[in-house]
């Protein structure tokens, strides 16, 4: 009687309800019923996060169920207080709702479900949610919302509230205000740790306002909220202020007519102290914003935010013809990085601002599997990512200058400071409690991170960065690998070191490290030529803020060509350290029915690092970020070594092998390997995406479509196209950014479609699986192929 599907609040009979209507079902994600249990209400809470990327909301219930993980974060917020480690910070949440009928709470936790939906509009950034419940008493309620962050102004957000008895008039008390009373996860499961304290409650006639403190670092964080009875007109509500501990709570009581709808509004500002807005400010600051978003009106910041999304996604969308599922997992992946671009400088953690998982910490994921997305799409957001690590490098040179070594040493897990916060104990898979080795050994992050630098160089061109940021990163990384290596025997080789696969520590000359090494000490080498010849004075000038000499460079670019790494001239194969060859062999021969691989007979995580089975991707993603150093018959055979003795035990595995599958011709997993990465928090396929979305498996799917399938990579100045799509996918359609140029691309199973838009008419090479073509800018152009 009481089910209806969700249409969204388009029917609330406010001024702009028609730009809440929900977007085409291409476009929206529905999840439909209720499971009373802590980790299914956590799933949903992160899968359905909306955000802007400087705040960050989990789609959690208004009400609060019991075993929710509700929280909102904001970009940049770490405090340490009684955690071990300094970690990102659940803050103040103003989206709380609840309805009582004498004295009973409606909510999904202890009322009979009739119906529930939530509804994630991608398109617009909105939130929807619809529930029809029954409690104790026999009384049955409708509960609608709606909420989002806006786009275009990131301080500012927006919530809908409706409810409609279905069988019963009578009174209902309806509260909402700033909820303080939250606390971090602590790393037992009952554990809180709190970071935050109160520092200032005020109420006005037209507001309640919210500021506190974090105990460590004392960054303050401010909400000013509207809360309101907008519809019908004919209603009359008072708010009530109640203030319970840290928690200010607006109390409504109104009459309620049995199929009467009642709409509430909530207008929202967060801030947090900085050098625009000292601690002083906080209060007027974010009170006049309040006021003056009240006189806007929702309205007209609705239609900039949708605009603003408009342009987004006109950029980022990629569009799949003939393969739905594909489609919707796809724009799912585009989405969430679309809602953690940091809008100033800034980075992306492993688990986004979705939640406390990794302690919302930066690895390695955000310049490998995160940061080419924004290279190619929004440059400008890229630029705040790595200038995240610039305004790091002097934490990064405490780390190198605590191990006993020179230059600058980027931290394996990175917070406010750039210094080192990898914990020194955790539970991994085997459920024991072990001492972290990733901190002190796995110290590939510091040439990842200038694998991200030399990235975004090459696609956009952007000297200036060079001078501003890059290139003191690259010459005090450079350092850093000079002082880190020891000579033997006529070599030089990198020690006790923790690659990728993580199943294997204290390893000598892993195949990855040591060749990004090399690659980044003779990276060094060639800007610093490139730069002496072309801008000798402002090279000059950084040279003697960093004390650098030529004789110093020389001496990076004697330790690159020394390096050890090498290739078996008959197998092809890249040992992936030092006695890997020598381990007990082992092959995957089974999957379980999720399909993920099995253990063979006798291994287990606790003796797993005496065979050759890895984590993840090693070698393999070596050869896949840099695919043009490497001949087809080396990547062909490591391929085929390596891929039957990975586990898959990381989100990062599955894009790597789809991608160097399909450069090797190995397609008939590829496609499987794909699904595999754009549903995995879509389908929760490692058991914990409750603890948030992966990142860095979100980056891999773009780059496994536009990468593998799309076949696109950039070597020196042309395109290069190796496309193939799956058999049921009819077109692939997607835009890049390079240099100054806007590629369109439209790819079928024969042909290419591509224009590329210049700000003057000029020829660009474009090769196209081997065959080179001069390609004019400025009108559509259309290639042929054969990918067989």
């Amino acid at each position: 009687m009481y089910r209806s599907e969700s249409n969204g609040l388009a029917g609330t009979g406010l001024p702009h309800a028609s730009l809440l209507e929900l977007s085409e079902e291409v476009w929206l994600l529905r999840r439909k019923g209720f499971r009373r249990n802590a980790k299914s209400i956590q799933i949903a809470e992160s899968v359905f996060t909306i955000g802007n990327g400087y705040l960050n909301i989990r789609g959690s219930l208004e009400e609060l169920p019991d075993g929710h993980a509700g929280g909102m974060y904001l970009g940049g917020v770490y405090d340490r207080s009684e955690a071990d480690v300094e970690e990102l910070v659940k803050c103040p949440m103003w989206t709380d709702v609840s309805v009582w009928s004498e004295g009973e709470k409606f909510s999904l936790s202890t009322c009979s479900l009739l119906f529930h939906e939530q509804v994630l509009d991608m398109k617009k950034g909105i939130l929807h949610r619809s529930t029809t419940m029954r409690n104790s008493a026999g009384r049955v309620l409708t509960i609608e919302s709606l909420r989002l962050v806006f786009m275009h102004q990131v301080h500012l957000g927006y919530m809908l509230f409706r409810i409609t008895p279905r069988n019963f008039s009578a009174p209902l008390r309806v509260f909402s205000g700033l909820n303080g009373e939250v606390c971090n996860r602590g790393f037992f499961p009952e554990e809180r740790i709190k970071h935050l304290q109160l520092e200032k409650i005020e109420r006005g006639r037209n507001f309640m306002y919210l500021e506190m403190r974090t105990r460590q670092q004392g960054i303050r964080i401010a909400e000013a909220a509207s809360w309101k009875l907008v519809l019908p007109g004919s209603a009359r509500a008072y708010p009530e202020p109640r203030i319970y501990g840290e928690k200010f709570t607006s109390e409504m009581t109104l009459e309620v007519e049995k199929g009467q709808s009642y709409t509430f509004e909530k207008l929202a500002v967060v801030r947090t102290s900085d050098r625009k807005t000292p601690e002083e400010n906080m209060f007027s600051r974010s009170i006049c914003e309040l006021k003056s978003y009240i006189r806007t009106g929702a309205a007209a910041h609705l239609v900039d935010h949708l605009q603003a999304w408009g342009g987004k996604w006109k950029q980022a969308d990629i569009r799949i013809e003939g393969d739905p599922h594909a489609q919707k997992a796809l724009r799912y992946n585009i989405y969430q990085l679309l809602i953690n671009g940091p809008p100033v400088s800034g980075s992306i953690g492993a688990k986004f601002l979705s939640s406390e998982g990794y302690l919302g910490h930066v690895f390695w994921d955000t310049e490998i599997f995160i940061l080419p997305f924004f290279v190619y799409n929004f440059p400008e957001i890229a630029r705040n990512m790595l200038h995240y690590r610039y305004a790091t490098l002097p934490g990064a040179m405490k780390n190198a200058e605590r191990n006993g070594y020179r230059g600058a040493k980027y931290a394996w897990e990175s917070a406010s400071t750039g210094e080192d916060v990898t914990p020194r104990f955790a539970s991994k898979l085997e459920r024991t409690i072990r001492l972290i080795y990733t901190g002190m050994e796995e110290d590939h992050i510091v040439s990842d991170v200038i694998y991200g630098v030399e990235k975004y160089f090459r696609v956009t061109g952007d000297e200036e960065f060079l001078f501003e940021c890059g290139l003191e990163m690259v010459f005090q990384t450079a350092r850093f690998w000079a002082s880190r290596v020891v000579f033997s025997e006529g070599i030089y080789e990198i020690r006790r070191v923790i690659g990728p696969d993580e199943f294997h520590e204290h390893v000598d000359n892993n195949a990855y490290t040591n060749y990004m090494v090399k690659w980044h000490l003779r990276l060094a080498g060639m800007l610093f030529t490139y730069m002496s010849k072309r801008h000798g004075e402002r090279l000059d000038t950084l040279c003697r803020k960093l004390d650098l000499t030529g004789e110093e460079v020389r001496q990076w670019l004697s330790v690159s060509r020394c390096l050890k790494f090498s290739i078996d001239p008959d197998t092809r194969l890249v040992e992936q350290f030092d006695g890997y060859f020598r381990l007990r062999d082992h092959v995957i021969e089974g999957f379980d029915r999720k399909g993920h691989p099995k253990l063979p007979k006798g291994v287990t995580y606790r003796n797993i690092g005496s065979t050759t089975l890895i984590k993840q991707a090693d070698v393999l993603l070596l050869m896949h970020l840099f695919p043009h150093a490497f001949s087809q018959e080396e990547k062909q055979a490591n391929f085929d070594y390596y891929e039957k003795r990975t586990a898959h035990k990381s989100s990062l595995s599955h894009c790597t092998h789809a991608m160097m599958g399909l450069s090797v011709g190995k397609r008939s997993r590829a496609y499987h390997y794909f699904m595999k990465t754009a549903l995995f928090d879509l389908e929760n396929l490692h058991g914990n995406t409750a603890m948030g979305i992966h990142a860095a498996a979100v980056g891999g799917a773009w780059q496994t479509v536009v990468y593998g399938f799309g076949g696109l990579s950039i070597k020196s100045d042309r395109l290069v196209l190796t496309p193939w799509l799956p058999g049921k996918w009819k077109r692939l359609s997607f835009s890049v950014r390079w240099q100054d140029r806007n590629i369109d691309l439209s790819i079928s199973h024969d042909r290419i479609d591509i224009w590329i838009e210049a700000p003057y008419d000029s020829e660009i090479p474009v090769s196209i699986y081997r065959k080179t073509h001069k390609i004019r800018t400025n009108r559509k152009e259309v290639l042929h192929y054969c990918s067989s």
